[in-house]
């Protein structure tokens, strides 16, 4: 009986404690959440015009980066993916990555003279398709969040704050990447940047076209004057609408969303099956000498037909 109450005990404090681990864990991870990255930088250095300068610097924006024809398009497309570079953590990525890649193709496509290309083409796209995908995701949430920043600073503005101190606002009770990107423009804003400028650079750091919406508005209430609540407020009426329209128009195309990716990656998966269960099968292909001119043809195809399948499951509006 004393043995069982030991045990009883045991468990009840190994509960407690864990309990109290996991909840003082999910508490500070919430409040990290609800602190944008830039304040998260004011919190450690109080100097608002470095935190301005080092923010702008590891999205990789900093100095007159739009003057470069070249590189104009490819910084703009890393900047709006919102990822922060670091020297240390790329190397190691892109060695680890380029080995793992170099391994499976190797697995896959027995031909020297076809793997080398196979293997420098998806070293290129790899990089890209995750710069896309973080790209998209950062331009969706701010999508999302972009009315309830509005409303943020319709409240400011109603309670007879000027146009500044609501974008400060905004900047302050916002999460990333509304946040940030608001910080970035009060900060544009305190140091003499004019709202017209300021909007631009904002529109360019984000990349997302409801932005213009916002630039243009302003602008011309800043030109001809009128009610900037109201404005603001049927602005994220308009941006709420169009937000529900999207969402009705990716329903509906959903099942034909998944039936083109599944068609277009179907024939991958099947050649890594074959490959595995019989690693023999292809090797008369490779070996008649005309293994590298049939797949070349036949990934040419795909690509005209994956292009074909994107246009028929995305629309505009």
């Amino acid at each position: 009986m004393t043995l069982i109450l030991l045990y009883a005990a045991v468990f009840i404090a190994a509960l407690v404690a864990v309990e109290a681990i996991m909840r003082g864990y999910f508490r500070t991870s919430e409040r990290q959440r609800a602190v944008n990255h830039r304040l998260s930088l004011l919190d450690v250095s109080d100097d608002h015009r470095k935190t301005y300068r080092d923010m702008l610097k590891e999205r990789g924006i900093d100095g007159s980066w739009r003057q470069i024809p070249m590189m104009q398009r490819l910084r703009q497309f890393y900047a709006q993916s919102g990822i922060k570079f670091d020297v240390r953590r790329f190397t190691l990525l892109a060695i680890f990555g380029a080995v793992s890649t170099w391994l499976v193709i190797r697995f896959l496509v027995p031909s020297i003279l076809l793997s080398v290309p196979v293997f420098l083409l998806t070293c290129l796209l790899i990089p890209a398709l995750v710069v896309w995908r973080a790209r998209a995701g950062r331009m969706k949430k701010f999508e999302l969040k972009l009315p309830e920043a509005l409303d943020v600073a319709n409240r400011s503005l109603a309670a007879g704050h000027p146009l500044p101190a609501a974008i400060a606002l905004v900047a302050r009770e916002m999460p990333d990447p509304i946040g940030t990107e608001f910080g970035l423009l009060s900060d544009e804003l305190t140091y003499g940047v004019t709202l017209d400028d300021a909007l631009i650079n904002l529109a360019d750091r984000v990349g997302v076209e409801d932005l213009n919406l916002l630039a243009i508005s302003l602008s011309v209430q800043a030109g001809t004057g009128g009610n900037l609540v109201e404005i603001l407020q049927n602005l994220s009426k308009t941006l709420r609408d169009r937000t529900m329209l999207k969402a009705k128009v990716k329903a509906i195309s959903s099942e034909g969303r998944i039936t083109a990716i599944f068609m277009s990656i179907y024939p991958f998966l099947l050649y890594a099956m074959i490959k595995t269960l019989s690693p023999t099968y292809f090797d008369p292909v490779w070996d008649s000498g005309y293994g590298t001119f049939v797949v070349s043809a036949l990934l040419a195809i795909m690509a005209v037909g994956n292009v074909i399948l994107y246009k028929m499951v995305n629309f505009e509006y």
